[in-house]
């Protein structure tokens, strides 16, 4: 097998990020005081899968495990924690935003895609202010790109928060 013909790898998403994610999207859009409303929308999200799509629900085993109490408790602490990380994110998205400016001098903030401009927020707070490892935040970033945005999009979140890692661990002795 050929290096063309190996299947890419997928990096695993916490579902608390993909929830960030979703979080941010709907403070970006101009819900950023409406956390009731953000919360309903994550609750209505919450079935979304790794694929970003719907599971099929068409099995009985499906519908059965879609009233599982336990799995139900456990997405509504992951809604919590993703809804928990967003707002700590929204409010170092000027930090952020000024970080990442050097590296987006061609796609300045304004003319970012809302879901690249967030995961470059989510990304660069995860490893400057979370317990992430810069690893771990930009993969994490890129496969959210490749899910929710663009087909350029994972490049452009990797690159960029590469290059804000590196930055923000100055130079090297």
């Amino acid at each position: 097998m050929s290096n063309r013909e190996k299947p890419e790898r997928k990096m695993r998403v916490r579902i608390e990020r993909r929830f960030a994610l979703l979080a941010l999207y709907q403070f970006d859009s101009g819900l950023a005081n409406e956390l009731d409303s953000v919360r309903e929308a994550l609750e209505s999200a919450a079935e979304i899968d790794d694929s970003g799509e719907l599971p099929d629900a068409s099995t009985a085993a499906a519908r059965v495990a879609a009233r599982d109490p336990e799995l139900a408790a456990s997405r509504a602490r992951a809604i919590e924690q993703g809804l928990g990380f967003a707002a700590l994110v929204w409010e170092h998205r000027a930090a952020a935003d000024s970080a990442v400016k050097p590296f987006t001098a061609e796609w300045p903030v304004h003319r970012q895609p809302i879901v690249d401009r967030n995961l470059l927020r989510l990304g660069w707070y995860a490893f400057t202010h979370g317990d992430d490892d810069v690893a771990l935040a930009i993969g994490e970033a890129v496969e959210l790109a490749k899910t929710y945005s663009t087909e350029k999009s994972g490049a452009f979140v990797n690159a960029v928060l590469d290059r804000a890692s590196k930055a923000a661990a100055g130079p090297k002795a």
